[in-house]
């Protein structure tokens, strides 16, 4: 690093240039896919209890209170396997934590599908969210440590878009079985084909080589990144930077340990992970699983009556999500992190104000209301908090404790998304509907002010220049933060937009 504070360009200048023959595309893009469907199964065992809900409700007779538990239970179980699927990546892999993460869907989801009660549901339930834990730790990081840097925005938050296309599989599903007696149970009975798939799939791509180095499998690491790359020569290189990057961080801190993860010894590691905490937490604390998971009653609040009206709104507002997502996913690594989630945060006050303000209006202005509100709510989040939360966190979080801090964040966000998901009926009984939509609207202006304070642009740097630049320059104010994404002029290098990716 240069006395201007710029980041070297010595890793960013070594490009991939196979990257464009097509046995290495090909790996990568198994590895990506294999990742991806995962999340989509995540995605799917999350929205589809919100279209089973319209019927199972009276077939198993729930009482209000047990459809609080069976809807947030997920989340707080999922709190769990976040932690649990840190442990298993760092102890087994990140194959095989993915592998586990299928396994808990495929369980949970004969259990449910085959449910006389309440209670096999809620067993059921707990086991899909421990597999959801372990896909929204496991997947991200798993991407994140294979592609370039040039494209990570883009494929990391590909975890969250197939998260976001299982939800909206998942509400279709309650219009395709609507007709089909005991339609719920075949809702969640066809999320076990994926995950059995899956497990099969799994094994057909290669291991992370960043984990392969932390373990000393570094020949393992070797074949993984030379069928990554399709040449050996660059397969050597970048095992060479990431043994560096390794052998740097033992040098500098102990083994990882939840310590470490709380409380690192060192300062600017310690920053950089608290960050990552905060936009964790404030990814979920503006009210995002309210809206998720209780769409089909804010509709039928508003107005529409019928079953499949229901339905069909609530994939319209599905449909919306998807769509911003993929906005977004195009601009991540064009425009950057930073003014995708200040936009991201200003878009989710002003979508709390307008659902707030239907609660106000007569019937058919607010049912109008409501549907764009969510609409509006749904694309603020997935153009910003929604992809960018663990792509910022996989780019904050230090190499040696990304996978237990990334549990961390994921505990976070589980946690705050249960007591959410498990009391807003509640909330809104005691503060009336429009007052449980302003309650929001205070965090989602705080977390606008954070992040133009305090989070710093990351975009096309690996995972060791962002490690690096915090390392060498603690970014206290927002001038020495900006300086990671800041242009080497002065020193005669090429602005952040011309440098060659180097491979992650």
């Amino acid at each position: 690093k240069t006395r201007s504070g710029h980041i070297p360009a010595t890793l960013s200048h070594m490009s991939i240039r196979s990257m464009t023959d097509e046995s290495e595309f090909g790996s990568l893009a198994k590895a990506v896919a294999v990742s991806a469907a995962s999340s989509i199964l995540s995605g799917y065992d999350q929205g589809v209890i919100a279209a089973a809900m319209l019927t199972m409700k009276a077939d198993l007779s729930l009482s209000g209170v047990e459809q609080e538990v069976s809807i947030g239970c997920l989340n707080i179980t999922a709190a769990v396997g976040g932690v649990l699927a840190g442990f298993a990546a760092e102890l087994f892999g990140r194959k095989k934590a993915i592998a586990m993460a299928n396994v808990f869907f495929l369980v949970g989801s004969f259990m449910i599908a085959f449910t006389p009660g309440f209670w096999l549901l809620l067993f059921g339930r707990m086991l899909q969210g421990v597999g959801v834990g372990f896909a929204l730790v496991v997947a991200p990081i798993f991407t994140a440590e294979l592609v370039p840097a040039q494209y990570r925005g883009m494929l990391v938050s590909l975890s969250d878009g197939s998260t976001n296309l299982g939800i909206l599989l998942g509400y279709t599903a309650g219009l395709v079985f609507l007709d089909t007696p005991d339609g719920w149970r075949w809702m969640f009975g066809v999320g076990a084909l994926p995950a059995c798939i899956l497990l099969g799939l799994i094994w057909l791509v290669p291991e992370s080589p960043r984990w392969l180095v932390g373990v000393g499998r570094d020949t393992s690491a070797h074949r993984a990144l030379n069928e990554l790359l399709g040449d050996a020569a660059t397969a050597e290189r970048h095992l060479e930077d990431i043994q560096e990057a390794a052998k740097e961080q033992n040098q500098n801190e102990d083994a990882a340990s939840w310590g470490e993860v709380f409380c690192n010894a060192n300062p600017v590691y310690r920053t950089m992970i608290w960050r990552g905490f905060a936009i964790a937490f404030f990814s979920q604390a503006i009210g995002t699983e309210a809206v998720v998971y209780y769409s089909p009653e804010v509709v039928h609040e508003a107005g529409v009556t019928s079953v499949r009206q229901t339905l069909l709104a609530i994939m319209g507002v599905g449909f919306a999500k998807i769509f911003f997502l993929f906005v977004g996913s195009q601009l991540f690594d064009r425009v950057g992190r930073r003014p995708m989630l200040l936009t991201s945060a200003a878009g989710l006050f002003l979508s709390l104000l307008l659902m707030a303000w239907s609660c106000i209006v007569d019937d058919h202005l607010g049912a109008v209301l409501a549907i764009v509100g969510l609409c509006a709510y749904m694309g603020s989040f997935s153009i910003g908090f929604s992809p960018l939360t663990y792509v910022i966190c996989s780019e904050l979080f230090p190499t040696a404790v990304r996978a237990p801090a990334m549990s961390v964040a994921l505990f976070t966000t589980r946690v705050i998304a249960g007591v959410i998901s498990s009391s807003f009926v509640s909330l809104r009984e005691w503060l009336t509907p429009m007052g449980a939509w302003l309650a929001f609207t205070p965090i989602a202006a705080a977390a606008f002010i954070f992040v133009f304070l305090y989070i710093p642009e990351t975009m096309g740097h690996s995972l060791e220049e962002i490690s690096d630049a915090f390392t060498n320059k603690t970014p206290k104010t927002k001038k020495k933060a900006e300086a990671i994404s800041a242009p080497a002029v002065a020193d005669g290098m090429p602005s952040d937009n011309n440098l060659s990716s180097p491979m992650l």
